[in-house]
């Protein structure tokens, strides 16, 4: 590789890093300098260069944030992902007939991103959006996407999950142990579908269903969410058939044959 080349992908690299300081919530420049391992002087040009590209804005008393640039490029990407296109109208159908929350997610490293959503009509709003990133251990699309693996991956993950929720201030109620998420995840390869009830957020509960593409692969998650007093086991259990149903229908425009 050329000086010439590697300087590029230095600056490159150091570019994404400062992106994802300030996604991080470092919002002033000593803040994303430490964050990044930059000099003043460096980080002072990168801010300056993704401010004037649209992708950092500065906002009076709040500092640096990311910028619309970004959003553009987020919902770019969405409308250039097959599944969100072939999944979006089966998330709409299955909404009118729930009332409820309707997730969709991806796996992304250890965690899952949602890649879309459909608010509920029940009144209370859940913290969850597009582009949000939890656990896959403790999410009901997350845990239908961990239908296929291991217990040995199974229990790295959750040990991964358990360290980042009670690292929370208030963890949720319904974490469980070991030995009883085990013995769920074991029952959900039977059944096909996984259930999560208080485990990722108070009060908030989902019956999910894992998508497969072409070769049978599972590639994302689908779950109908929702709030007291409409979480109860045996709702979600009543609500698994008609999530499992819609998870195929979007499997099979996926390409994969059931």
């Amino acid at each position: 590789m050329s000086d010439q080349a590697g300087q590029g992908t230095q600056s490159l690299s150091r570019a994404f890093a400062t992106l994802n300081a300030v996604a991080a919530g470092k919002s002033d420049l000593a803040s994303i300098g430490k964050e990044t391992g930059t000099t003043r002087s460096t980080t002072h040009r990168l801010v300056a260069f993704l401010q004037r590209e649209g992708f950092i804005r500065h906002v009076e008393g709040r500092g640096y944030l990311l910028g619309t640039r970004l959003i553009e490029l987020g919902a770019t990407a969405l409308t250039q992902m097959p599944l969100t296109f072939v999944a979006r109208p089966i998330l709409e159908k299955l909404s009118d007939e729930t009332s409820d929350t309707i997730h969709l997610s991806v796996r992304d490293g250890d965690h899952v991103i949602y890649v879309d959503k459909i608010p509920g009509r029940r009144g209370l709003e859940m913290r969850s959006r597009v582009g949000l990133r939890k656990p896959i251990a403790v999410t009901g699309t997350g845990k239908a996407q961990m239908l296929d693996l291991g217990e040995g991956e199974w229990a790295r993950l959750y040990s991964l999950a358990q360290a980042e929720v009670f690292g929370d201030d208030r963890p949720p109620p319904g974490f469980l142990t070991w030995s009883d998420y085990l013995a769920s995840m074991r029952d959900f390869c039977l059944s096909g579908y996984t259930l999560e009830i208080e485990e990722n957020e108070t009060g908030i509960g989902c019956v999910a269903a894992p998508i497969r593409d072409a070769q049978g692969k599972i590639i994302a998650g689908l779950s109908v969410a929702s709030t007291p007093p409409h979480i109860s086991r045996a709702r979600l259990i009543e609500l698994a058939p008609i999530v499992q149903e819609s998870a195929a229908a979007i499997s099979r425009g996926m390409g994969y044959a059931i």
